[in-house]
């Protein structure tokens, strides 16, 4: 009877935090008008600004030659954490298949999978905090009122982080 219930915990973990975690990694951007590959088409992002947003900030050439710096390194930042994430939950399926899974591997496996997207999330804030130091007051006035009216700041996008 205790291993019928230890193999059911297992794999209603596997089967609940697996499909949740992978809906979490996101891809990184500032959306399609900064390029190919850039942003999750249609959404702003967890944090980021949209296409129209960034389009309605009148940015220099030089702020749109910082940005695609920083954006780079930061997708490459952000494969790396993706690598990382699948290759873990590789590992975590493994463990939970295994004939008797050592449930301590797979928790520390889970608190793993846990830090890679809190590493996520804190790289898209640092993008957003990069971009907000390179705009002038201005632009921060034009970015900061889109972002309110569009639902940005009143629980859309932040409700992700209340929760």
């Amino acid at each position: 009877m205790y291993q019928f219930r230890k193999r059911l915990l297992i794999a209603v973990l596997v089967v609940v935090i697996m499909p949740l975690s992978a809906a979490q990694a996101k891809p990184f951007g500032f959306g399609p008008a900064f390029g190919p590959g850039g942003g999750a088409k249609g959404d702003a992002g967890m944090l980021g600004p949209g296409p129209a947003i960034m389009s309605d900030l009148n940015l220099t050439t030089e702020q749109i030659d910082l940005l695609k710096k920083n954006k780079i390194e930061k997708r490459k930042t952000m494969v790396r954490l993706q690598s990382d994430l699948r290759l873990l939950r590789i590992d975590l399926a493994e463990a939970a298949s295994q004939d008797n899974p050592n449930m301590r591997k797979i928790e520390a496996m889970s608190r793993k999978v846990g830090d890679i997207h809190g590493q996520m999330t804190a790289e898209r804030t640092k993008s957003i905090v990069y971009l907000r130091s390179i705009l002038t007051d201005e632009q921060r006035k034009i970015m900061d009122s889109r972002r309110v009216g569009s639902g940005f700041m009143n629980g859309k996008a932040m409700g992700r982080f209340c929760r």
